[in-house]
């Protein structure tokens, strides 16, 4: 990881998903988005609007009020649990902007129920996991490993265990490998599918903000 690594806990989310620039060109960005980002209060679905279908898979893709576009719900109670989910740890501060709040569910938007409890549910707008403000993209030095499944292995969800000086313990999704976010051709096979995640990963790379100097 870089000396500047962001402190990726295991019950964090890194998400993979594809862009598509003014120019047309396609590429795939990342984001960390902590537990703490996720579980966000101001984030939380009303009990009364979580639809019970919602719970039937782990990764599931439901429409939206518009024709033809999609919101994504990832059920990550339905994982086998971190180890250290019964540590207590102190919340680190998260500034989620309050017009988040009340917006409707659109394209492209994140639903979460946490590892830790199947019964609520919250909603990560495209908007908010887009601000690096909020959540932060990663560096390919930060995430070699996590890279490595999402472009050449085409993993979709992972619930990641290992503790190593060359990767991360957190969870990883992959809107990116599924059929509905494939790049280019969705007729491709997983072979050229990997070989344009892996250019349009580069490109992501390449598009991301510089870190600011210490």
């Amino acid at each position: 990881m870089s000396d500047q690594a962001p402190d990726i806990r295991i019950d964090d989310l890194i998400l993979f998903f594809r862009q598509l620039g003014s120019d047309g060109i396609e590429t795939v960005a990342n984001r960390l988005i902590s537990h703490d980002t996720y579980t966000a209060d101001q984030l939380k679905v009303p009990d009364e609007e979580i639809q019970p279908a919602w719970k039937d898979a782990v990764v599931s893709e439901p429409s939206t009020s518009d024709a033809g576009k999609s919101f994504v719900v990832a059920n990550l109670s339905r994982l086998v649990p971190p180890d250290d989910l019964s540590v207590k740890r102190r919340r680190r501060h998260v500034s989620v902007p309050a017009s988040v709040a009340n917006s409707p569910i659109g394209a492209g938007d994140l639903l979460v129920f946490p590892p830790e409890n199947a019964e609520v549910c919250f909603r990560v707008p495209r908007s908010l996991y887009e601000d690096e403000q909020v959540c932060p993209s990663l560096s390919k030095d930060d995430i070699p490993d996590l890279d490595f499944m999402a472009a050449q292995e085409g993993v979709v969800l992972a619930n990641v265990p290992k503790i190593t000086p060359q990767g991360c313990t957190c969870i990883l999704l992959s809107l990116v490998s599924l059929r509905s976010g494939m790049l280019g051709d969705k007729k491709a096979d997983k072979s050229a599918h990997a070989k344009q995640m892996s250019e349009a990963m580069q490109r992501g790379y390449a598009a991301r903000k510089p870190e600011p100097k210490p």
